[in-house]
């Protein structure tokens, strides 16, 4: 006897069960693939302004494994590894004042890998200019290094945010913080975008953050809110509008940007209005990825309060069987495997959001796939900075909702 829904020949065991496949236009990042090519469009954060020292430092982005250095003057080359004269790694080089030169013959590289000395030629080499070590070009911004992989006719402009514009540094202090999200390392076993597209996943937050671990964030997170998600041409908004007790509305927003940026409201609501954070998933390759946050506060001040864990402790506090009862956005994205298995999915209603982001990163694959441009990328050179709506915003009777970024629920 079988149950209804159901054959003879399965009645729903895992036996026999379809293993899955992923969604390639979603999950690959190495050179040629579709999606790869998509983000190599893109400034990526690589690492710290830190990490880029006098001693070259292996680093593995989109699938591809580069040597990062900073010269003795300050600035800072992303090379490939073997050297275009014989081909061993340049990890091994020595940096000097304008570059890096080859542990075996000396050819001297500098940042743009311009060879500038062959000290094993004649005039230090006469026809030097001729020779070109593999690189890519690098931006530092607040703390951070970021890299354009894609091709050099396509480069866009470094995008700017405007809640880092006009930095006092009298006053003011930008803290790398390195977390994945709110809790867990920087690095996780896993593709970049399970990560990225949990910023659309509004719902998660009463199961995962509150039912199940225990309130993770304030308590004001654990009202019911009225969830609407909004497409734009740089990506996708969430709003999350919360009914407090004292008779005003918690207007939450938060962002996900083309191809890997997330702005997301702080949780704890230390900050209100604007948000001060923004945050990139780096894909170090199919099944790494790193996480990079940036926030903006008062020099001196704490940093934005972070989710607990068992009541009072930090993830970094837990023991592996308290990360098992205290479970976050790290363990329930890791837990999804090193790439999700798209096809054995099921996905409801409360997954709009999800469903949004994958469809316009898909349109955006096959735009650049067609020769087109994707969004979010600009080649003018005096454009202004990128606009940030995500924030925490409380609405009384007397508030002004056109100074409220995306309002309209709560016009109804």
């Amino acid at each position: 006897m079988t149950t209804s829904g159901t054959s003879a020949q399965s009645d729903g065991r895992a036996y026999g069960r379809d293993a899955g496949t992923w969604d390639p236009e979603l999950v690959e990042v190495g050179a040629g693939t579709p999606s790869g090519e998509l983000l190599r469009r893109y400034w990526h954060p690589i690492a710290t302004s830190a990490e880029a020292t006098e001693r070259p430092r292996e680093v593995r982005i989109l699938g591809e494994d580069l040597i990062l250095f900073r010269d003795r003057s300050g600035t800072p080359g992303l090379l490939e590894p073997r050297c275009c004269h014989r081909g061993t790694t340049l990890y091994f080089g020595r940096v000097e004042d304008d570059g890096i030169r080859c542990p075996y013959h000396g050819w001297l590289f500098a940042p743009d890998g311009t060879c500038i000395d062959q000290p094993c030629e004649p005039d230090g080499g006469r026809n030097r200019a001729r020779y070109r070590q593999p690189w890519y070009p690098v931006v530092e911004y607040h703390g951070l290094l970021f890299a354009y992989l894609g091709p050099a006719d396509r480069q866009p402009v470094f995008p700017r945010y405007d809640i880092f514009d006009g930095f006092d540094a009298e006053t003011e202090e930008i803290e790398i913080v390195d977390h994945f999200a709110f809790g867990g390392p920087s690095v996780a076993p896993c593709n970049w975008f399970q990560t990225h597209e949990n910023v659309m996943d509004p719902y998660h937050v009463f199961i995962l953050h509150v039912a199940i671990s225990g309130p993770q964030f304030s308590p004001q997170l654990e009202i019911w809110p009225r969830i609407e998600w909004q497409r734009h041409d740089w990506g996708i908004t969430s709003t999350q509008d919360r009914d407090l007790p004292d008779g005003t509305i918690l207007h939450r927003v938060t962002e996900v940007r083309v191809p890997t940026v997330r702005v997301i409201a702080t949780p704890t609501l230390t900050v209100l209005g604007k948000t001060n954070n923004l945050s990139w998933a780096l894909p170090i390759d199919d099944t790494t990825t790193r996480v990079f946050a940036m926030l903006r506060k008062p020099k001196g001040a704490e940093a934005q309060g972070m989710a607990v864990y068992a009541g009072d402790k930090s993830w970094f506090d837990l023991t592996d069987e308290e990360h098992q009862y205290y479970p976050g956005d790290y363990e329930a994205q890791v837990g999804q495997g090193p790439i999700t298995r798209h096809s054995t999915e099921r996905l409801a209603t409360s997954d709009r959001g999800v469903s949004l982001v994958r469809r316009q990163f898909k349109e955006q694959v096959r735009i650049v796939a067609d020769g087109g441009d994707p969004v979010g990328v600009s080649f003018d050179e005096a454009a202004g900075p990128e606009t940030v709506v995500a924030g925490n915003y409380i609405v009384g009777p007397d508030t002004d909702l056109d100074t409220i970024p995306l309002s309209d629920s709560l016009r109804r």
